[in-house]
């Protein structure tokens, strides 16, 4: 590989990364108007507690209008917090794929206490660069694990 093909690998691998950011940011922030500026038009997100290549789908959101407003689901919970870790990818053009791993708190109040849902997910991550601009054109969430636990009395403010 070239050196100048080595840095645009490079850049584009930042881009993907941020493109994550921005998706855990948009999540956590509850600004669901931003995921028009990360999923294409025809994009989706499906969620799985197994292999996405063996298991059907716990849900399925498609087309980007849709992502917009069913994202506001994540409100059952009084605040999110994801950590976007790992990120590898394949690049193809145009095109790219990867796996993008993600550890994400969900606070939710249990008996009036606060309790933390803790996640270990992996993203299955299509992505796609339209206008020189990338984007997610599919997410498969797969939850590795779960664990629910109480913040305690001191855990919450």
């Amino acid at each position: 590989m070239s050196r100048d093909a080595a840095i645009e690998a490079l850049l584009i691998r930042h881009e993907l990364h941020e493109l994550a950011l921005r998706y855990a940011q948009s999540v956590d922030r509850r600004r669901y108007a931003q995921f028009r500026e990360i999923f294409t038009e025809k994009g989706s997100i499906h969620g799985h507690r197994a292999d996405p290549a063996t298991s059907k789908p716990l849900f399925s959101i498609e087309g980007r209008e849709t992502i917009v407003k069913s994202m506001s689901g994540i409100e059952q919970y009084l605040k999110t917090q994801h950590h976007v870790t790992n990120q590898l990818v394949e690049i193809d053009g145009e095109r790219a794929s990867g796996e993008t791993y993600c550890t994400a708190h969900h606070i939710y109040l249990k008996d009036d206490k606060p309790w933390n849902l803790t996640m270990a997910i992996r993203y299955q991550d299509k992505f796609v660069r339209e206008s020189g601009r990338w984007y997610f054109e599919e997410r498969r969430l797969w939850i590795d694990w779960e664990r629910h636990e109480s913040l305690g009395e001191e855990g919450w403010g």
